[in-house]
């Protein structure tokens, strides 16, 4: 009966963990003041791409 109770607990607590979406940037990053600026000109950026990048590693090739 504890068992019971213990995993439900845990599943109850693990359900609430994630956030259905994008990921949001953070607060004082680059992005999300240029979202800001572009907010108030009327238009919408795209913040669910990184700004950073694609930056190749020599074990690329391999995978």
């Amino acid at each position: 009966m504890v068992t019971r109770l213990l995993l439900l607990a845990a599943a109850l607590a693990l359900s609430g963990c994630g956030v259905k979406g994008a990921l949001e940037p953070p607060p004082g990053g680059a992005q999300a003041k240029q979202a800001e600026e572009a907010q108030k000109t009327g238009q919408k950026l795209d913040t669910t791409a990184p700004m950073v990048p694609d930056r190749k590693l020599w074990i690329d090739h391999l995978i």
